[in-house]
């Protein structure tokens, strides 16, 4: 009779041999695609120079040439551990035999050349950019003098001021495609060198003249400038908060949000500049303010948990100051109540607020400061607003504070340039930039933290601007059509209902919240987190929120409460449908 065949065993999944082509045919792939890449950046530093400056950008196919001569002698992989950590003897000489060439040596030498390159170019364009704006306020000074005439002489200083604007940018433009060569070619040489670059010197590229050089001034006067021209100048600083802003109890809004990727920053600013200028909050050169707030909640988290589902009356409790820790004399007391408005008829949401010394802050949340006390102060400082009206929400906001028993959480700080047309609320936007959560941690009897943080893990910095476009419209009345432009430019990616208190919240207190935002889901994650989000030891919750909180349901929670931050892919489906026994769909959003 015929022998059995015996069954074959399992093959060990080591390298499967259907998989050995498909990896080698992949990575030749990957292989040819970085090349191109290579050969496309060099194409596009070439295109995107501007001819007057081409001098200060870095000489990139030099580099090249240089990185391509160590590759073909073989000087890229000169140096190893076992070389550079041998005993070294004065007794002896270099006299070695080796292939000429350039050497690892040699490359460091070019790429600081380079960099002290970039950085003369820098000042010097810098300070062509600071006389060229000297001359169109000169320009403009004369104008002023002359009556302000509706002739061809505010035309062609407005001309000026666009030229200018757009040198500006193309300013930025040199400045990030520099800092891109480097990225670029130090990758390139660590894809070979035994001897690794980039990530040591792109650090020393960062406290460069060329990174770390600012025009918040120059697009300030810029801002003045054209506002001037266009008839609606700009009463800013200190005095000149009008009552819906600094002053006044409270104010009705409807806001949407935006994140705005850092390399279009100048892009947005330079866009709303031509319809509404920087409005600033205090004194200063500069387009922003420093803006810091503390947010307040308990340790059930029941403010982050309101503000997150969107409760219908869920409040936010915050102090906030403008400018400096050091220097500020007035805090605000303030309230952030969201309403539903399902049809446009409902009652909107609103920001409630008032200010006081900051010495006062701990009595009023203590309650040893009345809210009748709190209004004497208001009366015998000139306040703008409703003295009934911030006796009761200075009630409220006491109340909430010693009933919740709510406490110093979570702390903001961002700069904010604010763009406004004086004594016109209608329209603003703001965008806030440096955007950096911390938390809070305050003894007995302080309403803020007094001392630095402990920790690198007790903040986290946001890698995107966040616009923010205020309309207070009369009802029925459609958006002009230059907000419509910026929606549309794509610059911007809309975020509704994006907090920075409950990104805080959720990135500085994991181990404790159970829910979280829609932003955190795998599809908008990469959009923030990046590609190298390193994990944390503590884990998140299973549930999220989504960003449309009008159509809620109920979510799945895990039984064993939390599953690791990452969740993506087919593990984390898989992950889903062991804890839920539910294949069908996706973890559950609110």
């Amino acid at each position: 009779p015929p022998r059995r065949r015996r069954p074959e065993r399992l093959r060990r999944c080591d390298s499967p041999p259907v998989l050995g082509p498909i990896r080698e045919f992949a990575s030749v792939r990957a292989e040819r695609f970085r090349s191109l890449a290579m050969v496309k950046f060099g194409k596009n530093l070439t295109q995107e120079k501007v001819p007057r400056w081409s001098d200060g950008y870095v000489d990139y196919d030099s580099l090249k040439k240089i990185l391509g001569e160590m590759i073909n002698t073989g000087s890229i992989r000169e140096f190893n551990e076992d070389v550079l950590y041998l005993a070294h003897s004065v007794a002896t000489t270099d006299e070695v035999i080796r292939p000429p060439g350039a050497r690892e040596g040699d490359f460091i030498a070019r790429i600081d050349a380079e960099i002290e390159k970039v950085n003369r170019w820098t000042a010097k364009i810098h300070m062509e950019l600071e006389m060229l704006v000297e001359k169109i306020s000169k320009a403009h000074s004369n104008w002023v003098q002359s009556g302000r005439p509706k002739t061809a002489q505010a035309d062609t200083v407005l001309e000026e001021v666009e030229s200018a604007e757009a040198e500006l940018q193309a300013f930025e433009n040199f400045i990030n495609m520099n800092y891109l060569a480097f990225s670029k070619i130090l990758k390139k040489h660590d894809k070979y060198s035994t001897c690794p670059l980039r990530m040591p010197y792109l650090m020393k590229v960062q406290s460069q003249t060329f990174v770390l050089d600012k025009m918040g001034s120059l697009v300030r006067t810029l801002s003045d400038l054209r506002a001037s021209l266009q008839g609606a100048a700009v009463s800013a600083g200190k005095g000149a908060f009008d009552a819906a802003q600094k002053g006044g109890a409270s104010f009705v809004r409807k806001t949407t949000k935006y994140w705005v990727q850092t390399k279009d920053v100048l892009k947005v600013k330079m866009f709303i500049l031509k319809h509404r200028p920087v409005y600033k909050f205090t004194d200063g050169p500069s387009d922003s303010d420093l803006v810091t707030s503390i947010y307040y909640d308990n340790d059930k988290l029941e403010l982050y948990q309101g503000r997150l589902k969107k409760y219908d009356g869920a409040i936010a409790f915050r102090i906030r100051w403008y400018g400096p820790e050091e220097s500020f004399k007035t805090a605000f007391m303030e309230r952030k109540t969201h309403r539903e408005d399902w049809y446009g008829d409902g009652e909107a949401s609103a920001k409630e607020r008032f200010p006081l010394p900051p010495d006062k802050v701990v009595p009023f949340l203590q309650g040893k400061l009345s809210p009748a006390d709190v209004r004497s102060i208001l009366a015998s400082t000139g306040f703008k607003g409703d003295l009934d009206e911030a006796q009761q929400l200075a009630a409220e906001m006491q109340a909430a504070v010693l009933s919740k028993k709510l406490r110093p959480s979570v702390r903001t700080h961002y700069m904010r340039t604010a763009f406004q047309r004086t004594g016109d609320a209608t329209v603003r936007c703001s965008l806030d930039t440096e955007l950096c959560m911390a938390l809070e941690p305050c003894g007995d009897g302080e309403w803020k933290r007094m001392g630095p943080l402990d920790n690198r893990s007790q903040v986290t910095q946001f890698p995107h601007g966040v616009l923010e476009v205020k309309l207070q419209l009369i009802s029925g009345t459609a958006m002009p059509e230059w907000v419509s432009d910026l929606l549309n430019s794509g610059c911007l990616r809309e975020m509704p209902k994006f907090s920075k208190f409950v990104h805080g919240t959720a990135m500085l207190k994991r181990d404790q919240v159970r829910e979280l935002p829609y932003w955190w889901s795998a599809q908008f994650m990469p959009l923030w987190a990046g590609a190298n989000f390193v994990e944390q030891p503590t884990s998140v919750p299973f549930r999220m929120v989504s960003k449309d909180d009008k159509l809620r349901t109920k979510g799945t929670e895990a039984p064993l409460g939390t599953l690791p931050v990452s969740q993506k892919g087919g593990f984390g489906r898989l992950l889903y449908t062991i804890f839920t026994c539910n294949s069908s769909r996706e973890p559950a959003y609110y």
